[in-house]
């Protein structure tokens, strides 16, 4: 008995072959195929020694063009509703988000010191839609600090003392990163205490002064702005710390 080929959905022909999702940036690659962006550059960047494409197998070029008629045909048919399910759902969720995004740079723009930082977040983990982008993060965080966010202010200290998105310059972060700590950014706070235990910054290793900063991130900080797992790694530390000290040196 012959059974019948598998009905063809309109979707077929515009899912990215690597995210097997619609495309929110689809580009042509050399190869002649439609992908992702973001996953297409991915797999060039790990294969640019020795590049083929990922479907046919033969070599292919570096070269991207924007695939805007492909964008254009997913956004009428999800809109009609020809493509409807699962791809759907992302697809509007990606609409979404894009809003989410607009909104917060809008207001960021409009000099919210809170949106300023949360776009440096954003930037810094490429979450919630934002591409990733350190340098980007780094000027965001600076923005904030410029219109007196201390949280942007503790977040600019720790880029300088890293590198990240910005040359690294050890005074000037530690400089803004003791300023948002003494301000009361339990993040800042974490990171001085972690830093005097490990002996980093230049810091020599005393343990009395990360178990009072560790204490002051675990308080009742103005700014809070440190992850979970910080404040766990925190709390864990801060255990250790005072199970080891002599009791005189031992902070309540």
């Amino acid at each position: 008995m012959s059974t019948n080929p598998p009905k063809k959905s309109p979707a077929d022909d515009l899912i990215c072959p690597i995210s097997l999702e619609l495309p929110w940036e689809p580009v042509m690659a050399e190869d002649g195929r439609v992908y992702e962006r973001e996953c297409i550059e991915e797999h060039i960047k790990k294969n640019h020694h020795n590049l083929t494409s990922p479907i046919t197998r033969e070599e292919m070029g570096t070269r991207l063009f924007p695939a805007i008629q492909h964008r254009n045909t997913i956004e009428t048919l999800v809109e009609s509703g020809v493509i409807d399910g699962d791809l759907a759902d992302k697809w509007n969720e990606k609409v979404e988000q894009k809003k989410e995004m607009e909104k917060l740079l809008k207001k960021a723009e409009a000099g919210d010191g809170s949106a300023m930082y949360s776009a440096g977040i954003k930037y810094g983990s490429g979450l919630d839609g934002f591409k990733k982008d350190k340098k980007l993060a780094f000027q965001w965080h600076k923005k904030a600090h410029e219109v007196g966010d201390v949280r942007g202010n503790a977040l600019m200290g720790w880029c300088y003392l890293h590198g990240t998105g910005v040359a690294k310059q050890h005074s000037l972060g530690l400089f803004y990163l003791i300023d948002a700590a003494s301000q009361g950014s339990n993040f800042a706070a974490y990171d001085l205490g972690m830093a005097f235990d490990n002996g980093n910054y230049g810091f020599n290793v005393d343990k009395t002064e990360s178990i009072r900063w560790l204490e002051k991130s675990l308080g009742n900080c103005p700014h809070m702005h440190l992850a979970v797992s910080g404040t766990n790694e925190a709390r864990q530390k801060l255990d250790e710390l005072k199970a080891s000290a002599p009791a005189s040196s031992a902070t309540s």
